[in-house]
Formats: structure tokens, C-alpha cells, sequence
């Protein structure tokens, strides 16, 4: 406790200030209690202001955007771009249709395009030429695969076609690295399983962009081969995809 008379501190249980002999008592005690400092100050909650929640929610925003995006670069790695063809027929309100009666196969092609059919050279038991402009067409092929090559499925035919593929692509003066080691993507064309490569060459001193796709199906292996130069492959590329999503063979028809 401490003195009321000289303020020194003194034992709780003292009587007598040991300092000047002032008597003590409880009152004292009180005294000495109520003047004491509080070791730690209470603090209360502030309140937050309105400001102070909005820059937290644009924050969180914001980091979920950033998410967003990557997750999208991400898709697009693994599914290399595909997925613009999805709309191409969304992009055309009329096409024209291709059907071989004999072979049993046929194609859409966007409506103001131009067919033409072609000399089958090889194996080749049909070459047709879907264009646009002299720059800008797709040239298809139809073809048997060898049963030999078949035999191993899937996999069989496409280390076949990546060969064919490396091959094509070199002789139109793109680059192809030795050491790749899956040159053509998996995808869809129509109801059949299908390889595909986008590459870029110098055509005729003009950059060119180019599309190769093979389309397996029950009885005939389908070649496109689309190019367009540089700067407006883009804008030609859904169409492209349109003409390879629309290919069919009929069951009933035998090669």
C-alpha cells in the first residue's frame, strides 16, 4: 500500500509507515489500489470503415480473375486451340454439300466457296479442292489405308500418318524437329477419331499457315490440307475446321 502521508510504498500488512510512523489502515489500502496504472490499456474494436471492405472484395476479385485466366492458358495448352472449331458452323448460315454416291462420303463446305474435283494420284481414290480464293482453299484426298497398317489400331495408324505428316509438312517448307515426339493431336471430325497439325512456312516467299488433318474412318482415311496466308489465317480458320467436322461415310457402302 502506499503512505497517505509521505507516499512511500509499505507492506499490505504493515500498520505504521516504516518511513514517517504514519498510522495505516485499510482505507489506505483502497487509496493505494485506485492509484495504481492498469499494466495493459483495454483496447475495443475499431469499426472498419465502408471503404476498407471494398478494397478487400476488389482484392479477392481481382486474385479469382487471375486464376481464371490461367486456368484458361492452361486449357488451351492441352487442348491446342480446338475448341474454336466448336462455333465454325455457327459462322456460316449456309453451306453447300458434297456426296460421292459411288464411294459413299461427303463433305459441307461454306456456301460462296467454289468445289472443284481433281486427278487422284496413287492410292488416291478421290482429290477434291474446296476454294475461296487462289490463296486461300482446302484440298481433300480420300485414301484406303493399308490393313497392314491398321492392324495396330489407333496408334499403329497415327505412328503412319505422323510420318506422312512430317513428310508433307517438310515439302511445303516448314520445319519439323527430329526429335518431336507427338507431331500430330488427337481431335474429332465429325463421328470419327482424327489427327491434326497447324504449322507455319514460307510459301512462294509469302508467310502461309497451314492445316493438316487425318480423318480415320471405317473404311477411308480423309486428307485436309487448308492454307491461307499468314494474316488472314485467323478469320479462315473456323471454316476450315467446318469442312472437317462435316465428313461422313455411309455404312452401306462398301470401297
Amino acid at each position: 500500500m502506499i503512505c497517505p502521508e509521505c507516499g512511500t510504498y509499505q507492506p499490505d500488512r504493515a500498520k505504521f509507515c516504516g518511513l514517517c510512523g504514519a498510522p495505516l489502515s485499510q482505507d489506505s489500502l483502497v487509496e493505494s489500489f485506485l492509484r495504481q496504472a492498469p499494466e495493459e490499456e483495454l483496447v475495443l474494436p475499431r469499426h472498419r470503415s465502408p471503404w476498407f471492405y471494398l478494397a478487400v472484395f476488389l482484392l479477392l476479385s481481382a486474385a479469382l480473375a487471375v486464376l481464371a485466366g490461367a486456368a484458361f492458358l492452361v486449357y488451351r495448352a492441352v487442348t491446342g486451340g480446338r475448341e474454336e472449331s466448336g462455333v465454325a458452323e455457327e459462322t456460316q448460315e449456309s453451306t453447300s454439300r458434297f456426296h460421292d454416291p459411288e464411294r459413299g462420303f461427303g463433305f459441307s463446305y461454306p456456301e460462296g466457296w467454289s468445289l472443284e474435283q481433281g486427278y487422284p494420284a496413287g492410292e488416291e481414290l478421290a482429290s477434291l479442292r474446296v476454294i475461296l480464293t487462289s490463296r486461300k482453299f482446302m484440298e481433300i484426298k480420300v485414301l484406303v489405308l493399308d490393313p497392314v497398317v491398321s492392324i495396330g489400331g489407333l496408334e499403329g495408324i497415327r505412328e503412319y500418318l505422323e510420318g506422312q505428316a512430317a513428310e508433307k509438312v517438310r515439302s511445303l517448307g516448314g520445319a519439323v524437329k527430329d526429335t518431336e515426339d507427338e507431331l500430330l493431336a488427337y481431335t474429332r471430325a465429325g463421328d470419327m477419331p482424327a489427327l491434326y497439325l497447324e504449322f507455319e512456312a514460307n510459301l512462294m516467299g509469302e508467310s502461309t499457315n497451314f492445316i493438316l488433318c487425318y480423318a480415320v474412318g471405317g473404311k477411308y482415311c480423309f486428307l485436309f490440307e487448308g492454307r491461307a496466308p499468314y494474316e488472314e489465317y485467323r478469320s479462315v480458320r473456323p471454316m476450315f475446321w467446318s469442312i472437317i467436322d462435316s465428313v461422313y461415310e455411309d455404312a452401306e457402302t462398301q470401297p
